[in-house]
């Protein structure tokens, strides 16, 4: 009897006989194993032991060929940690645009992206910016969609024609936003915002260091805005730096304080205080079920004596001026802006859509009930130098503005870009324009600052980072 061959392509079939050995193996390991699939996350400090757990039965395996058993325990072990392929870039080490190996908890995001006829590619964010990575990790655009799919499952939420554009979350706690179907007709695309709990804080010092704010900045933030309680914005576009901030500044929290904080998304975290609660927004679908507005009615009930709302996009900013005016001291929150006028031009737009009328005029007045200070942020693009190698933007505060009480408001310190651009982009400096004004001293004294003599006057007009 002559032999038939059946239809269709190879590589398809060994797709298929591929994933159904993959699932055979997954059961079996489940049944043995229930706890590396129960839905929650592998903590890192237990992936050597379930990474064993899952190695000896792919290797106990012999129907599998040698050559493709490691390949076998990544994916499984992927799939138990949730992250699927993506799994190095949280868990262990990745392999670095230099060619070395770096922790994976330098990795602060991950990006999906389709092309035309090649495999999608993959971006992470590292050191400010971000890289492309040199595997492939989804072989089509069909995997990429399972993937989102099946993270949007375990959330409750939906990936398909109708819920084209999908929040989801990770059970670590990592934001996935994604979008396919119709509003992307190249492939499904989506971005992983690492949980906080997985990104150490990066301390302020270390900010300081890499050339962020000057020496003096950093001391400013410590004795007088996060001692002395003042209301703060942090301000700047994606990926500025200025939700990194805000992380660093947790370290000089009071650890007695009852801090709350509300977040659209799971993005600060505070772990060393103990009083300390995170509210995050709710929702299934495109149907919010616990929304800012709710989160931030909330902390008003529950007397903090620190406050962070993160971030104010739109309609919140009603209920977060509420928390601003009747918080006992440090309310601190974050949003988009680049300098005090795009702030002044953002406001009336952000309580419109909350449906409250906010004339231009009272503009200044708002904020003065708000803050006491603001700072701006941004990220220059990066350089190519002349060996080739790429030097990347670095996250840098643009100014330091305190707001007083009759509405007017000073530029306290302030990068100072036309020395930037005459040294051909390779002086970084600050302008120390002139003192935090006595009355605000006065108020943070009060709440418990420390205030020195170099707060109280201009002894150096230029600062440079400590880098240099």
């Amino acid at each position: 009897m002559a032999l038939k061959l059946s239809k269709g392509n190879w590589a398809d079939v060994k797709k298929m006989q591929q994933e159904k050995t993959l699932q055979d193996l997954t059961q079996i390991i489940s049944q043995k194993n229930p706890e590396l699939f129960s839905g929650n996350a592998i903590a890192s400090d237990q992936y050597d032991m379930a990474y064993e757990i899952v190695k000896t039965a792919v290797w106990s395996n012999e129907d599998l060929p040698v050559f493709e058993k490691e390949n076998y325990t990544k994916l499984i072990m992927g799939q138990a940690a949730g992250y699927g392929p993506l799994l190095p870039f949280f868990i262990g080490e990745f392999l670095g645009p230099d060619g070395e190996m770096y922790s994976s908890t330098e990795i602060t995001e991950v990006m999906v992206n389709p092309r035309p006829n090649k495999p999608p590619i993959v971006f992470y964010g590292w050191h400010g910016r971000q890289w492309p990575a040199d595997e492939v990790y989804f072989k089509d655009n069909i995997e990429v969609k399972n993937f989102i799919q099946k993270t949007c499952e375990d959330s409750g939420r939906s990936f398909n024609e109708e819920n084209a554009i999908a929040d989801a979350w990770l059970a670590d706690g990592s934001r996935l936003a994604a979008f396919g179907f119709k509003v992307n007709p190249i492939g499904p695309a989506f971005t992983i915002r690492k949980s906080p709990l997985l990104r150490p804080a990066m301390p302020l010092d270390k900010l300081a260091s890499f050339g962020m704010f000057p020496h003096l900045v950093k001391e400013m933030i410590i004795d007088l805005l996060i001692a002395g309680h003042a209301n703060i914005g942090f301000f700047g576009r994606t990926d500025s730096g200025k939700t990194t901030v805000v992380r660093a500044c947790g370290e000089f929290f009071d650890p007695i304080e009852r801090v709350l904080i509300g977040e659209t998304s799971f993005e600060l975290s505070f772990p060393h205080l103990l009083n300390c609660l995170n509210l995050v927004e709710v929702g299934f679908g495109d149907h919010k079920i616990i929304t800012m507005d709710d989160i931030c009615d909330a902390l008003n009930r529950n007397n903090p004596d620190r406050s962070i709302v993160g971030e104010i996009r739109g309609k919140e900013i009603i209920a977060a001026s509420e928390i601003a005016e009747t918080t006992s001291g440090g309310f601190i929150t974050t949003g988009h802006a680049g300098d005090i006028d795009d702030l002044r031009s953002r406001f009336p737009k952000m309580f419109y859509r909350g449906g409250m009328e906010l004339k231009r005029e009272h503009v200044d007045g708002q904020l003065a009930t708000m803050f006491h200070f603001l700072l701006f942020f941004d990220k220059p693009q990066g350089t190519v130098g002349e060996d080739g190698k790429i030097t990347e933007g670095k996250r840098t505060l643009m100014s330091l503005v305190e707001v007083k009480k009759d509405g007017n408001h000073e530029t306290i310190i302030q990068f100072d870009f036309d020395e930037y651009a005459a040294s051909r982009r390779k002086i970084r400096r600050w302008i120390y324009n002139k003192p935090i004004s006595s009355t605000r001293l006065g108020y943070i004294s009060f709440h418990g600052g420390d205030v020195k003599p170099e707060y109280e006057r201009v002894t150096e007009k230029y600062l440079y980072p400590e880098e240099e």
